[in-house]
């Protein structure tokens, strides 16, 4: 097991299993040390957190959300090179939080992905960020998050 999975152990945490992509598309892609993610939510094969944030979905529950989807977006990392420890460093992450025109608290929600990426990775876990609000999220997931990795051989 990698270091990055042994610390998500000691969080409680495991990686999700792998949901296949839902359209004609990779859930990421390797380009040089670079690898690209699509965007995936906090949805499994058998469950998914949906909401809207400013109507039926708490800033908590949209936090674990990310959290959630960190954790997908982890396992379709680990899908193309192998192993999590051959992240260096966690370059970007763009958030869409599912919200009512008037919500404005999204990097409180993206936050919980970010939070998850410098607990595991430390300082090379810490990387820019968007985040912006979006009237639907495919599968009416209350957060959807795409990123970029620096990786190594």
């Amino acid at each position: 097991m990698s270091k990055v999975e042994d610390k998500l152990a000691e969080l409680g945490l495991t990686l999700p299993e792998h949901v296949a992509p839902s359209g004609s598309y990779l859930v990421g892609y390797r380009a040089g040390n670079l690898v690209f993610t699509s965007a995936v939510g906090p949805r499994s094969n058998d469950s998914n957190i949906t909401g809207v944030m400013g109507a039926d979905c708490t800033i908590e529950d949209a936090y674990e959300a990310a959290r959630r989807t960190c954790l997908r977006m982890l396992t379709n990392v680990k899908s193309i090179v192998g192993d999590l420890d051959k992240v260096t460093h966690v370059v970007k992450i763009f958030g869409m939080v599912q919200a009512t025109p008037d919500f404005n608290g999204y990097a409180q929600v993206v936050n919980g992905c970010s939070d998850l990426l410098v607990e595991l990775y430390g300082e090379a876990g810490k990387h820019a960020r968007s985040s912006m609000g979006v009237g639907r999220n495919p599968f009416d997931g209350v957060v959807s998050i795409d990123a970029v990795f620096e990786v190594a051989d």
